[in-house]
């Protein structure tokens, strides 16, 4: 009697278990448009602060560009700017960067950092975003004097 009951049992659980394999699951309609090497990052927006920029002499202006400059480098070289560059038309936005960091107010301390958003030149808006992974990106910079 045990046997039979064993047999049935066996039987009963391998039904089941055939029944369940042979679903498959609910597919997203959408899942072959997204990538699936999607990774998050942090867009970084540098905004024109809107404020009257002081009467600065031509090496006044190349001092501070190379502040901005040296910092995005520093950033670049960090691995924390995985894309980074100005945008090439004349409006509010004046660059962007895509920051890698573990939370949204470690990218923000990132992009706050730059000298250019510390001396009141420009302000930062940062905001979570997923794009495909981004770790092929190399910058190539010329070796320092």
């Amino acid at each position: 009697m045990k046997s039979r009951v064993k047999k049935i049992s066996l039987v009963v659980t391998l039904g089941v278990a055939g029944v369940l394999g042979a679903q498959t699951p609910v597919e997203n309609p959408l899942a072959p448009y997204i990538p699936k090497n999607m990774k998050p990052y942090y867009l970084d927006l540098l905004v024109k602060t809107g404020k009257q920029e002081s009467a600065a002499t031509p090496a006044e202006n190349a001092e501070r560009m190379q502040k901005h400059l040296a910092y995005i480098r520093s950033q670049v070289e960090a691995g924390n700017f995985v894309l980074v560059g100005p945008l090439t038309e004349d409006n509010r936005i004046r660059g962007i960067a895509v920051i890698r960091a573990a939370s949204l107010e470690e990218a923000q301390r990132i992009a706050s950092g730059d000298p250019a958003v510390q001396a009141g030149q420009l302000s930062v808006e940062v905001h979570a975003i997923l794009l495909e992974d981004l770790a092929g990106v190399k910058f190539e910079y010329p070796a320092m004097k």
